[in-house]
């Protein structure tokens, strides 16, 4: 009699994981064993932006790797209306509902800011949060004051642009994405964020493989995000890894670090430090100096 009922067990076990993957948008890839650590990627990322971060921690870490919905070939979600308020919910469900106790929180970039839209949010929930080159509001580094109720206005009327475009117009779109002056452009950009050309390709993969449309519908959201007053509300420790190499308007480094000071000013525990020779992706750019901060910053949280 035990071994139908341990079958029975295993099936409606498998049936449930089944029935909880479904109730999220993004996709989740689990690596490793021990202490939980979510890892949310950058604009239109895979999951196999963090391959050589998982491969150090798997031993020790259990690693939940992100895919965000509509990003690197996850299907949209079907929310129009507030995508990546969304994908902040159920992210924050997934921590409730798969019992993950404080877990670390990596974010990278536009994956850095949602990290913290998170912990804002939800506080009591979030263990150790490292941010990977991720701000509260990135239009605050390159500009000393910025109008947010002009910036939101204009990411309300992008946004009603965006929702009622017609088929032809993302048809266009697409076409023009695949031209080789828009992709050669598109590599002359990448080049100021990433150095190794097989990466660039990567990243150009990812971003084909995205869904346009529901990419510029969260891209348009978290630009009329601002989250520097709400990283008072996080009380965990917050390491900041930035980058200032590629940032436009800046020479030095100084310069750079003195603007993420001010934006991380109002949280707790902050310790903020800058590669000395890393471009934006820092995972690819300065690994191994990423990885002994992040141990240090770990072992000590």
């Amino acid at each position: 009699m035990k071994k139908p009922i341990l079958c029975l067990v295993v099936l409606l076990s498998i049936i449930q994981l089944k029935l909880n993957a479904q109730n999220y948008s993004f996709g989740v890839r689990i690596i490793g064993k021990g202490r939980p650590m979510i890892l949310i990627p950058g604009i239109k990322g895979s999951a196999d932006t963090y391959n050589d971060v998982v491969a150090h921690y798997k031993d020790h870490y259990k690693c939940y790797v992100i895919t965000l919905a509509g990003f690197a070939g996850q299907p949209a979600s079907a929310d129009v209306n507030h995508p990546l308020q969304g994908q902040r919910d159920e992210i924050i469900n997934y921590i409730i509902e798969q019992h993950l106790h404080k877990p670390v929180l990596v974010g990278f970039s536009f994956g850095g800011s949602l990290a913290l839209w998170i912990a804002s949010t939800r506080p009591d929930l979030i263990g150790p949060l490292i941010e990977l080159d991720g701000v509260p509001l990135d239009a605050g580094i390159e500009k000393n004051h910025v109008n947010m109720d002009s910036i939101r206005k204009d990411a309300r009327n992008r946004r009603e642009k965006i929702i009622n475009a017609t088929s032809d117009y993302w048809r266009h779109v697409d076409s023009i994405r695949h031209t080789k002056k828009f992709r050669d452009e598109g590599i002359v950009s990448l080049r100021d964020l990433v150095t190794d050309t097989n990466r660039i390709k990567q990243i150009m993969a990812w971003d084909d493989s995205s869904d346009y449309k529901a990419s510029r519908l969260m891209i348009n959201e978290m630009n009329g995000l601002d989250l520097r007053d709400s990283v008072a509300r996080i009380h965990s420790p917050i390491l900041v890894l930035g980058s200032w190499i590629g940032w436009g308007n800046f020479k030095t480094k100084e310069a750079v670090e003195k603007r993420y000071q001010m934006q991380y000013a109002p949280a707790d525990k902050v310790t903020i430090v800058f590669s000395e020779k890393g471009k934006h992706f820092l995972m690819y750019e300065d690994f191994d100096w990423m990885i002994a901060e992040m141990d240090k910053f770990l072992k000590s949280s």
